[in-house]
């Protein structure tokens, strides 16, 4: 797993729990929940920002921009944060981040969007979904249950990962996982 792993895992769990979710008032005063993944992703890429800079990570992050809510043209696909050379390259392809905080999202175009992330075009080295607001084991079966994902090159499932924030208790459950470590994605 990359160091860019790790610290956009350290980075999640620095994220206020304010960010997780949030309730709306309406005018007559009943409330809904709203979606929280606009402020979820830019604290987080507050977050990670703050790790790059640290003099540590200096020489690891050196000619890295870390981007927020950027299109990738070539399929029309909008990841949530991107750590790369530049938008007009495809040099140092390092991180592509999705985000999901709404625990009734169909992650069906998402995973798709992890999938495109790995091919030979964009071919990022790393590729990651952060869902919010879900059991771990029910992210687990969604992802296992997604056709797209059986047929994948091995070299393609070592570069995707999973973390999962689990925030049914009262202190958050942080979970990550790849295609690489849990062979129970492939068919039997």
């Amino acid at each position: 797993m990359d160091k860019c792993v790790i610290d956009l895992l350290s980075a999640v769990t620095q994220v206020n729990r304010r960010y997780f979710n949030a309730v709306g008032t309406r005018q007559d005063q009943t409330q809904y929940p709203q979606v929280t993944e606009n402020s979820f992703s830019a604290e987080l890429y507050h977050r990670f920002s703050n790790l790059m800079e640290l003099n540590i990570n200096m020489t690891y992050y050196d000619n890295l921009f870390f981007q927020f809510d950027i299109t990738k043209m070539a399929y029309g696909i909008r990841p949530d944060l991107v750590l790369h050379e530049a938008q007009e390259n495809r040099n140092n392809q390092k991180m592509f981040v999705e985000v999901k905080t709404d625990s009734n999202a169909d992650l069906t175009d998402d995973f798709n969007k992890l999938i495109n992330a790995t091919d030979n075009y964009l071919n990022f080295e790393n590729v990651v979904m952060i869902t919010v607001n879900r059991k771990y084991g029910e992210l687990l079966n969604l992802v296992r249950q997604h056709h797209g994902f059986f047929n994948l090159e091995d070299s393609r499932k070592d570069r995707i990962y999973f973390i999962n924030v689990d925030t049914t208790n009262d202190k958050p459950q942080y979970d990550i996982f790849s295609l690489r470590y849990n062979r129970k994605l492939n068919r039997n």
